[in-house]
Parts: structure tokens; C-alpha cells; sequence
């Protein structure tokens, strides 16, 4: 922080998580709001600087929801009294505020904001015993049902996305007035091809462009029955008059990536990994098939384009899926043969569902949203100048 030209701009610093992928995805968008106003860092404070077995929590998460997904709904029933989780993270403490509090220290950072419910209470404990007065924002990811660890009632700012969330942060104790409903931060990609022909986007990726696209996808740790799934559909090639076309999104599950590109599948598929052009991929679709995860919900809603929601994490993603139905952005059904059968009912000539379904996703998008959620951030900073 020796360079005096980023001392004439306020220091920001996103507290983010690799579990999953909505984390990452939100403070890389927060991060691209805030660049032409602030010097951006991102750490992953628990990830990158705290001891074993805390250090590798996010690394869990995959596995664990794709495996034992009882045993995660265990995990967040537990944490879902806001005494109890603060009686555990004071246990916790001791074990890694030494290392942990000496990286937030060199951040010196002006402006803190955590999109990772983990890192809130604890953080703003050592930054205030460390004499910080830095003002602590928290961009809750998990915009219907979310757990209690996200609503710490000392942050400054608690944006959320939308009134039942707001809700459950009031009866935790935020005030009221540092509770504010704005939306999912999305990349602005996303927003720039609002719009745009599927056809010209689908060239660009390399695809057949007058053939109609699912994407499947399974979130960043590739979570979800991405190959079953896969399977029903593309079997049903001799009931469409012309057989769409797949892409399947892995993620960072390489295992799963190897299966997928192993597969002899009877119509057009393409497999890939984690890849850093969602937005075009999603631009260019008719459907995605998903689970519930909030960020590739919001993302599709911003692009119009439906969502075939095939399951949901117990607990935190459950909203989701009843805020999308009940907006007609989209539909649930966990059953592949199921899924199947209505992926080719809606691609069927004349069949109004998925220009509905589309009309819907965009009338609830927010692509605005990161850019509002960085001005009400450093809109605290004109209260709590940098000395």
C-alpha cells in the first residue's frame, strides 16, 4: 500500500470463499462495480489463513452436498439459531484469530464487505479489538432462505435481495435502517447481452447457431446429477423434430468433467469445465437445467433465459426454488425422466412455455444490482472519512 497514487482512493477489501461458485461469482462482481472508485482486494480469510480443519471447509463443500446432503441439512439446522452460532464461533476464536487477525491488519483496508457467512462475526471481532473503525458491509448471497450466520447486527450495511431475507435479518437484530433490499450482484457481461440473438452468440462459442441449446450446469464445484440428467435428455433425439443441442458445465469437478467427455452421447454435446464466460453460454441458451444456486438463478434471469431447477442444498437454496416457481421465471422437477419429457414438450413448434418462462426471469432481474450495492458501500465512507 506504499503507492501514493492508490492512497487517493479508498481501500476495499471483499471477504470471499471458494464453496461453490455464487461466492466467487459475487465478489468478482462487486469487485468489477467498485474498480472505477476504489483499489480492490479479495481474501479468502478462511480458505488461505486458518489453521486445518478450518482451512479447508470450502473444499468440503462439494463433496459433501453431493454425497451427504443429510448430513449438510444436519449441519445447517444446527446453525440455525443465532445464539448457538455465536456460542461456537467464541469457541472457534482463540484457534485462528493469531494468524488470521494479522492479515487483516495489513489489508488496511477503508471499506470491508464479506459475501461469505462465515467471515463476519469473527472478522469484525478482531477488526474492532485491532481498533479498526472501518465501516463492514455484508452482501447476503442466499437471497430468500438464509441462514442466520449471515446477519450480524454490528455491520454497518446488510444488503440482501429480497424481502423475506430482509425479514429474517430484522428478527436477528439488524436495524432496520442498515437493511437494505438491492438484488444479486451479477457481472456486467451479463447485462451487456440482455437482448442480444442467440444465434450470433452461438456462433461465437463455436456451436451449431439455428439449433436450439440446453445448458446444464451444476454451479462452480459441479454439483448435481449433471449426468443422469444429461442422459434423459439426449435420449429422447427421436421424438424432436430437430434434436437440440447440449452443453454440459462441469465446474471445477474434474472427475465429473472426465465422465461427461467419456460419454457416446447420440445428439451434439459439448463438455466443459469452469469456464469464465457464463454469460455467453447462458446468452445463448433456451433453458438452463440447474439446481438452485442463487447466482446461476439471478444470472439467467438477467439473460431471460428459463430455469429447469433440478434439486436444491437443504436449507439455504430451498427459497430459491419457490421464489423462481412462483414468479414463473421457471419450473422444478427432480425427476430425470420427468425432466426429459418437459425439455421436449417445450421445444416442440408453437409451444408458448419457454417465451413465457423467459418474459417472466426478465422481469425479475436486477442487473443493476452490483453497481447500486457499490454506491450504497461507499456511501458509508462519506460518514467514517479516511484519515
Amino acid at each position: 500500500m506504499g503507492d501514493d497514487r492508490l492512497r487517493n482512493v479508498p481501500r476495499v477489501t471483499i471477504l470471499t470463499a471458494s464453496a461453490g461458485g455464487g461466492h466467487l461469482a459475487a465478489a468478482e462482481s462487486l469487485a468489477e462495480a467498485l474498480a472505477d472508485d476504489a483499489h480492490v482486494s479479495m481474501l479468502r480469510l478462511l480458505d488461505d489463513h486458518t489453521p486445518f480443519p478450518f482451512s479447508r471447509l470450502s473444499a468440503s463443500y462439494g463433496p459433501l452436498v453431493n454425497h451427504s446432503p443429510r448430513l449438510y441439512q444436519i449441519v445447517y439446522r444446527l446453525a440455525a439459531s443465532r445464539s448457538r452460532l455465536i456460542l461456537t464461533e467464541r469457541a472457534v476464536y482463540p484457534l485462528v484469530r493469531r494468524r488470521a487477525a494479522v492479515v487483516l491488519r495489513d489489508q488496511e483496508a477503508d471499506l470491508w464487505i464479506s459475501v461469505h457467512h462465515l467471515q463476519i462475526d469473527a472478522v469484525l471481532w478482531m477488526l474492532r479489538a485491532q481498533g479498526s473503525a472501518a465501516p463492514f458491509v455484508t452482501m447476503v448471497t442466499d437471497p430468500v432462505t438464509a441462514p442466520v450466520a449471515w446477519f450480524c447486527p454490528e455491520v454497518d450495511l446488510c444488503v440482501v435481495a429480497t424481502e423475506a431475507a430482509r425479514s429474517v435479518a430484522l428478527g436477528c437484530g439488524v436495524p432496520r435502517e442498515r437493511v437494505r433490499v438491492i438484488g444479486l450482484p451479477i457481472r456486467r457481461a451479463f447485462a451487456e447481452l440482455r437482448g442480444q440473438p442467440k444465434a450470433g452468440v452461438r456462433s461465437r462459442l463455436g456451436i451449431a447457431p439455428d439449433r436450439p441449446l440446453i445448458l446444464i450446469a451444476g454451479g462452480g464445484s459441479g454439483v448435481g446429477r449433471l449426468l443422469p440428467i444429461a442422459r434423459a435428455v439426449t435420449r429422447t433425439r427421436e421424438r424432436h423434430p430437430e434434436p437440440p443441442q447440449i452443453a454440459i458445465i462441469a465446474g471445477r469437478n474434474s472427475a465429473l468433467e472426465r465422465r461427461l467427455r467419456a460419454e457416446n452421447w447420440p445428439i451434439p454435446v459439448t463438455v466443459l469445465g469452469y469456464v469464465n464466460n457464463m454469460a455467453e453460454w447462458l446468452a445463448a441458451a433456451d433453458l438452463l437445467i440447474t439446481k438452485a444456486g442463487p447466482g446461476a438463478l439471478a444470472e439467467a434471469a438477467c439473460l431471460g433465459t428459463p430455469a429447469l431447477i433440478t434439486g436444491h442444498i437443504p436449507g439455504q437454496e430451498a427459497g430459491n426454488v419457490t421464489w423462481t416457481v412462483e414468479h414463473g421465471a421457471g419450473v422444478f422437477e427432480p425427476d430425470s425422466g420427468r425432466i426429459a419429457d418437459l425439455v421436449t414438450g417445450w421445444l416442440q413448434s408453437g409451444n408458448p412455455a419457454l417465451a413465457r418462462m423467459s418474459a417472466a426471469a426478465c422481469a425479475i432481474a436486477r442487473p443493476d444490482a452490483a453497481k447500486q450495492i457499490s454506491r450504497a458501500a461507499l456511501g458509508l465512507l462519506a460518514a467514517n472519512p479516511r484519515p
